[in-house]
This record gives C-alpha cells, structure tokens and sequence, in this order.
C-alpha cells in the first residue's frame, strides 16, 4: 500500500498540519481524526462507474481521493476510503493492512488493520470511526457524535462491531482481522461497482450535531435518541452543497445517471410483461 500514497500523504499532512514524526499512537489518532473528516459518499464512484469502462481505471487512488476532498470536499465509499487511508499510514510508518467485513453479503464491507507498539487497532474510514479501536480479547468501546461503537471478539480473529444509540442497540457487520491479498482486496473493490448500494445516492458524515445521513432524498440527522427526518427532494443539489460542500454539479450528474439506470429499468420490466401477456 506504500508508493501510491506518497504525494496523498504529502498533501494530507499539509492540508491538515500534521507533523511529521516516528510511528506512535498520538499521530496515528490524529490521522484517523483528520481522516474521519472525507465523508463517506458514491457520488464520484457513480459518476466514474457511468463515465469509464475500464474497470482498473475506475478504481481512484490515494491522491485522487485526498485531491477531490481538499478541492471539492468528495470522499470515497470504503474501499477508496480505506486504501487511501493505508497508503498514508504506510508512508508515515505504519504496518497496516485492509481486512473485509460481512454485513447482509459477505466481503462486502472493508476496513483498516493498524500496529502500533506491541497493539493492533481497527479504523474504519468507510464507517466514520474517527479514531483507532484496540483489537483485544476483551471488548472495547468509544463515543461519537451519534452514540457509542463497541467491537466484540467472536471467535478467532473476527470481531462483530454494534452500534448504541440511546436505548437502541445494532449489530453492524463481523471484520476478519487477518490481513486479505492486495489482488483479493482490488476484486472485491471492482466488485463493489455491482452493488445494490450503487443503485442509489448515498452520502453521510459525522458532524458535531450528529450522524448526518442522506439516501437520495431522504435526510436523516441521528443523536442518540432522537431522529430529525427531511425529504430533501426538491433541494437535493442545493442541499448536499449545504451539508457536504460537494458542488451541485456532481450531484447532478450521479442523480442522472441513477434516474437514466431506473428509467432503462422501467422500460425491460414494461418489455417483459408485454412478452408475458403475449
């Protein structure tokens, strides 16, 4: 994960005045702070699914990814997000490498393995945890904006994670902490393009209000127990730029490419009833 991330590193720790400095874990949480503030979205991973057909070409490195934030405030989904996050930490010293996760599908979720002194910490940039969890034999929790995240062993080398909000406790996916082949990691990432979450705008953040989360034009705000629900439908573009900073342009272009996919939808179902009937 090292050489990709030279230049990303090098623009990171200058966007965020990061010092440079030997492996430990004060700069290691710093980094997954500064991190955690690339929100998660497939905006730009729609738009690069429409716009290229090679599938290598598709997949945005390190520089990409931290370019389109300090330009214009894009993240990733896990996979860019993730990659992105290792090739920094490789680069300033780390041993560090992806691990996948099961949620509904398995491989479907990726996350980061890190070392620092004699300890392993999980950080997961595509689940916006903005700080480094110990991987133990006992469990282990931190706050955030929205509630608690707690990561429990179960079994050899795999942990289920949960998330606590107020009163409401969730199971969110088992991570396998041993690490997956670079060749293994990039075909689940090519994979990911033929996803059901790509059937849909998908972006969230943490924000010192909450969890922020929007799926097309439903927008959700979570703090512990309470929900503040909007539908964002006539606003959408206007909105992400509020909210996210992302130009209304990106928005625009993975909206039609989302309403061109389900009209194209529409058409063979009406096809295919018609040959029914028939």
């Amino acid at each position: 994960m090292g050489g990709a991330g030279i230049n990303a590193k090098k623009l990171f720790f200058e966007h965020f005045s990061l010092p440079s400095g030997d492996p430990e874990y004060d700069l290691l949480r710093a980094v997954a702070s500064h991190f955690s503030k690339l929100p998660y979205e497939n905006l730009t991973k729609i738009i690069t699914k429409y716009t290229i057909d090679d599938p290598d070409r598709r997949l945005r490195g390190p520089e990409d990814v931290i370019s389109g934030y300090i330009g214009d405030n894009t993240g990733g989904t896990c996979f860019s997000l993730t990659w992105c996050l290792g090739s920094i930490l490789s680069n300033s010293g780390y041993r560090c490498y992806p691990v996948m996760a099961d949620m509904k599908r398995t491989n479907i979720h990726c996350a980061l393995v890190v070392h620092a002194g004699k300890k392993r910490y999980l950080i997961d940039p595509g689940y916006l945890l903005g700080e480094p969890v110990e991987l133990g034999s006992l469990p282990a929790s931190i706050s955030t904006a929205f509630g608690t995240v707690e990561l429990r062993p179960k079994g050899m080398e795999s942990y289920d994670l949960y998330t606590v909000t107020g009163s409401e406790k969730k199971w969110r996916y088992r991570v396998r902490t041993t690490p997956v082949a670079q060749a293994q990691f990039i075909r689940y990432w090519k994979e990911s393009f033929s996803l059901p979450m790509m059937n849909s705008l998908q972006l969230t953040k943490l924000t010192e209000n909450g969890h922020l989360y929007i799926k097309n034009h439903h927008l959700r705000l979570r703090r512990g127990d309470q929900k503040i629900n909007e539908n964002i439908r006539k606003s959408l573009e206007s909105r992400i730029e509020d909210e996210f900073g992302i130009s209304q342009e990106v928005t625009a272009e993975a909206r039609e490419y989302i309403e061109r996919m389900k009209k194209e939808w529409a058409i063979r179902k009406q096809g295919i009833r018609k040959v029914e009937h028939l």
